[in-house]
């Protein structure tokens, strides 16, 4: 009797572990979500950004793309809250950061134009900041203890890739801007070649790590490395302190898109992986 007794609590014991595992797990899986679905609020305002910038510098088609991107952002606002909601005991640091920066995107998303187009760049660039470091804190605060597979490819998500996205998107914002009044400030070029080096850096740091963490095929990191490089490349030689400059503002604007476009896609590649660890 006291056999039975003893092994009925350990199959009971065992079937409560697993549960609390498999529901830790299912935890797991949506934070990840939220970090991605923040990840999509950060190209949809680094994108509003650019545009608005383009627009207010004098490209007058810009205008229309600026409040289709802002109701993009609404998009992505409304689908992290609905994933954040289906999560139990989110610390509440997370939710007030995140709802302070949401609130922050709505009033200057009402007021840019009325204000200076540098100061409506610093403004928004700030936001996104915000997304990116709360963006980490949750991976290195809810994932630094597990799986380390799991862990790094997140945190290479979060550290590198969508900074790398920042640097592109800040250059494209401001040159897309410059390339629509026709001549590149002196006070711009500091900023510019900041940006330049940033991808520069980010682009080395990227193709190193996955060479040594082959997460996406080797010709997506070809791709990747060499439309950066070509990005980088044509604003030092035809935006950065240059005058008269005869490049189309939309074409630019374009093709810092597709340069981010190319991150998302190897950022979704690793996601397979995070997708793995979680299963």
């Amino acid at each position: 009797m006291i056999r039975y007794i003893f092994l009925t609590l350990l199959i009971v014991s065992n079937a409560t572990a697993f549960s609390l595992f498999g529901s830790e797990k299912a935890t797991d899986r949506t934070y990840v979500e939220a970090v991605r679905a923040m990840k999509e609020v950060v190209i949809a305002t680094q994108k509003t950004r650019g545009l608005t910038n383009n627009y207010m510098n004098g490209n007058v088609v810009a205008q229309l793309l600026v409040y289709g991107e802002r109701t993009e952002m609404k998009k992505a606002f409304e689908n992290l809250k609905a994933i954040c909601s289906s999560i139990e005991n989110v610390p509440p640091e997370y939710r007030k950061r995140a709802k302070a920066l949401m609130k922050e995107a709505a009033r200057i998303n009402k007021k840019a134009f009325r204000k200076k187009a540098s100061e409506v760049f610093v403004v928004y660039t700030k936001i996104i900041e915000g997304w990116i470091a709360l963006s980490t804190k949750i991976v290195k605060e809810r994932f630094s203890q597990k799986d380390s597979t799991l862990y790094h490819a997140l945190l290479f998500q979060t550290r590198m890739l969508l900074p790398l996205t920042e640097n592109i998107g800040k250059m494209r914002g401001m040159g897309s801007g410059i390339v629509a009044r026709g001549e590149c400030r002196k006070v711009e070029v500091p900023n510019m070649l900041s940006f330049a080096e940033g991808i520069e850096k980010y682009r080395v740091e990227t193709v190193k790590f996955l060479k040594a963490h082959p997460l996406v095929s080797k010709a997506q990191v070809k791709k990747l490395n060499a439309m950066l490089a070509d990005y980088a490349a044509l604003t030092k030689e035809k935006v950065i302190g240059k005058k008269k400059i005869t490049l189309d503002p939309n074409k630019y604007f374009d093709q810092g898109t597709a340069c981010i476009s190319e991150v998302s896609k190897v950022y979704d590649a690793v996601s397979k992986t995070v997708d793995a660890a979680l299963q």
